[in-house]
C-alpha cells in the first residue's frame, strides 16, 4: 500500500499490517472518539487496518508508543501533560485534526434526585480538563475528585460512587446516566504521535 507522507507529499511504502493506535480508555473518552475518527478518516478510507488500543493514562500509552508496541497514539491538547511527549527526543509529531467532544454535561444515575443545591455539598467526579465548565456554564466551584478520564467518571456515578460526573454524552449512555445539565460539544484539536 502507497501513502503520502503529510509534510513531503512524497510516496510512503507501508506494510501490509494492523496499524495499533493508543489512546485514553476506558471505552465512553472523548479520546476514544477522536481516536476512531482518526482511524476511520485517515487510515480506513485509505485502505489501512488498524485496532485501537485503550489505556488507563496518556504516558502508559506513550510508553507503549516508545516500546514499539504501538504506531500511533492520539492525545488532545487539553490534556495538561501533553508538552512533555512534544519534548522527547524519539518521538515526533505525525499530525494535528480537529474533533469536536461528545456533548459535555453533569450526569446522574436515573431517577436521582439531583437539584442545583446539590453542587455546594456533593463531590463531583471528573477527568481534570472539563472541571471548568461549571465555573463557566453554572458559576459555581463545587468540590471535585478528578479520576483519569469522563469515561471513569460515569461508571462512579453508576456504581453509586459518586452522584454527580462531568462526563460526555458517549459514556453517559454507555452507563446508563441521565444529563440534568448539558454545557457543549468541546471543540478540540488533538495531536498524532509516532516514533522517529
Amino acid at each position: 500500500m502507497i501513502i503520502l507522507n503529510d509534510l513531503t507529499k512524497e510516496k510512503i511504502q507501508t506494510p501490509l499490517k494492523t496499524i495499533k493506535v493508543g489512546t485514553l480508555g476506558p471505552s465512553g473518552t472523548s479520546s476514544e472518539f477522536a481516536a476512531n475518527l482518526f482511524m476511520d478518516n485517515y487510515l480506513f478510507n485509505q485502505g489501512i487496518f488498524s485496532e485501537l488500543i485503550l489505556f488507563q493514562t496518556f504516558e502508559e500509552s506513550m510508553e507503549n508508543l516508545e516500546k514499539g508496541l504501538l504506531d500511533y497514539i492520539i492525545v488532545p491538547h487539553a490534556y495538561g501533560g501533553i508538552n512533555e511527549f512534544y519534548m522527547k527526543s524519539n518521538i515526533d509529531l505525525i499530525q494535528l485534526f480537529r474533533c469536536d467532544t461528545p456533548m459535555y454535561g453533569l450526569a446522574v444515575r436515573k431517577g436521582f434526585p439531583y437539584h442545583k443545591e446539590l453542587l455546594d455539598s456533593e463531590t463531583i467526579v471528573s477527568h481534570p480538563a472539563p472541571i471548568n465548565l461549571l465555573k463557566y456554564f453554572l458559576n459555581t466551584k463545587a468540590k471535585i475528585h478528578t479520576v483519569n478520564s469522563t469515561s471513569v467518571a460515569a461508571n462512579l456515578v453508576k456504581e453509586s460512587v459518586y452522584n454527580i460526573a462531568i462526563t460526555n454524552e458517549v459514556a453517559k449512555e454507555k452507563y446508563g446516566l441521565d444529563f440534568v445539565y448539558q454545557f457543549k460539544h468541546i471543540p478540540m484539536s488533538w495531536s498524532v504521535f509516532g516514533r522517529r
